[in-house]
């Protein structure tokens, strides 16, 4: 699997914001915080390819921010946002290779992700239906995606290839569909590709789990990528298990260990809005999480037995999700999707 390790500056001004916010509550007041993490692709040591699954836990810096003057609904019902003051390009924000999303940066919708499909120089629309969480004075931020091309500039240290086969993969899980796409870097066209298809700006949605398919022999691969640290909640949408169990692949959105199991909002006792707990492993929606250094998968659930999360019999309440990792969920059949809110670190003073 991934690890990755704090340049220690980004580490202190993590901590600084972090703290702060944890105080407040709040998502304003404080700069960006711009720094560089490492991803740790395991070597490998058999004759097996070997697997690191990995998050993008730093991001692209904000384009705009701004806050909603008015709203309204296009021909599709996808949200205009109005923002008086802003001074954009027109369809600057869905350029290729640039293309960007709207993330809520304020109140109880706050971190709510939706694609940029239009702007003009005052609005943007957006991909969804958000009527109902655009109240005036509501703050946002845009940001461009991660590409694959920017992510993984060359290759980002990957070994490269003529085809799929013989290089190194890298398979995007998107966290709306569960539909995964794999890529390799062509050393022939100097691109991504999937098969024989150019895919230097296929998109990299916030909260993909990111899996690295290692098939050449040698040492393990470190992936520094620079970016902006997010503040406050990033929300993330859960798969239904409609007819059968559903496994949604989640990354770690920051550059630090997550919360603890007991404190993640993950379980609420509501099936509408958490994980379905249960007296085992078997009836209750499982976690898995990934040991970054080994790559040995271990399971949880939340046992309504004794109020606990565990693995086994064992109390895992005080478990964190790794940093650079992502981690698999699955929701058991006929269990409706839901959105998970992922709390912000905080750091101890």
């Amino acid at each position: 699997m991934n690890m990755k390790k704090l340049n220690v500056t980004l580490a202190i001004l993590v901590a600084a914001v972090m703290a702060g916010n944890a105080q407040t509550n709040t998502n304003t007041g404080y700069s960006d915080i711009v720094g560089y993490t490492t991803l740790k692709v395991r070597a490998k040591t058999g004759a097996a390819p070997a697997l690191s699954f990995v998050s993008l836990n730093v991001h692209r810096p904000t384009v705009f921010k701004g806050s909603v003057t008015s709203k309204s609904l296009d021909g599709s019902s996808r949200s205009i946002i109005t923002s008086e003051g802003a001074s954009l390009v027109s369809n600057a924000l869905i350029a290729t290779g640039s293309k960007c999303y709207v993330r809520i940066s304020s109140g109880s919708n706050a971190g709510q992700i939706s694609e940029v499909v239009a702007n003009t120089a005052t609005t943007i629309t957006v991909a969804q239906n958000w009527d109902l969480f655009l109240d005036a004075g509501v703050t946002f931020e845009v940001r461009p995606y991660w590409t694959l091309a920017t992510a993984f500039p060359s290759g980002g240290g990957l070994t490269g290839g003529t085809s799929g086969t013989t290089a190194d993969n890298v398979t995007v899980i998107n966290p709306s569909n569960g539909v995964a796409d794999a890529f390799f870097y062509s050393t022939t066209a100097s691109q991504w590709r999937k098969g024989v298809t150019d895919n230097n700006n296929y998109l990299i949605p916030p909260g993909s789990g990111i899996l690295i398919s290692r098939k050449n022999s040698g040492a393990a691969v470190h992936i520094v990528i620079t970016g902006e640290v997010l503040k406050g909640s990033v929300q993330q949408h859960i798969l239904p298990g409609t007819t059968a169990q559903k496994t949604t692949f989640v990354a770690n959105p920051y550059p630090l260990v997550s919360k603890t199991l007991a404190t993640s909002g993950l379980y609420t006792g509501n099936p509408a809005t958490g994980l379905v707990g249960g007296t085992s492993g078997t009836t209750a929606d499982n976690l898995i999480i990934y040991d970054p250094l080994t790559g040995i998968a271990k399971s949880y659930f939340y046992n309504t037995t004794v109020s606990q999360w565990r693995t086994g019999v064992t109390d895992s309440s005080n478990i964190t999700i790794p940093d650079g990792s992502a981690v698999l969920i699955t929701r058991k059949a006929g269990r409706p999707a839901f959105d998970w809110y992922i709390p912000q670190p905080e750091i101890a003073n």
